[in-house]
């Protein structure tokens, strides 16, 4: 579990083919998906996995910008922001903490994106591949609002560590409520 960076030690993924392999190895051990016919196919199956985790890596992020808890934690970090086109892209090299769990979100995201998609039986909904669409979405969707309720990875000042002025808690208000989405649930 790493991150992949380029040469100059810039992270460009989050999860690496291994990462992918790990978490559902079936796919590829009963060769479910026909990597050979894949258009523009890479020179091995672990660079199209890369290249997959490198386009997750890309809409977690930017799902992490479009979040009204990412504008809250820049202005309590010290960038307030007002408008989604003045929020600049999230600096991935300034993620030090909880980078397990960011690969593991990356991973679900690739599966239930990306991976799955391509074998599922979309006009059966009870057809194992939806199953896990629908389970790799609920562990991507648990993980995401944790990590975005417990900002306690990423390092807004740049200088190695994240601190305690750059951790932000999101506290559950106490009253009563019908609504689950103020329930955080750590799996």
């Amino acid at each position: 579990m790493a991150f992949i960076t380029d040469g100059a030690g810039n992270v460009i993924s989050y999860a690496e083919a291994l990462d992918i392999k790990d978490k559902d190895q079936r796919i590829f051990e009963a060769n479910e998906v026909n990597f050979t016919d894949v258009p523009d196919t890479p020179g091995s199956l672990d660079n199209y996995l890369e290249d997959l985790t490198q386009k997750a890596t890309n809409r977690i992020n930017e799902k992490i910008r479009a979040s009204a808890r990412w504008r809250e934690y820049l202005g309590y970090a010290g960038g307030g922001y007002n408008s989604i086109d003045d929020i600049p892209p999230i600096n991935m090299n300034l993620i030090v903490g909880r980078k397990s769990d960011i690969t593991d979100m990356c991973a679900y995201y690739t599966l239930k994106e990306y991976l799955l998609p391509k074998i599922a039986d979309f006009g059966n909904p009870e057809s194992a591949e939806v199953q896990k669409i629908q389970y790799y979405e609920g562990k991507f969707d648990d993980l995401f609002r944790e990590l975005m309720d417990i900002l306690d990875w990423y390092d807004a000042d740049n200088d190695g560590s994240v601190q305690t002025n750059e951790k932000m808690v999101k506290f559950r208000p106490n009253r009563r409520t019908r609504g689950r989405s103020n329930i955080s649930r750590v799996r």
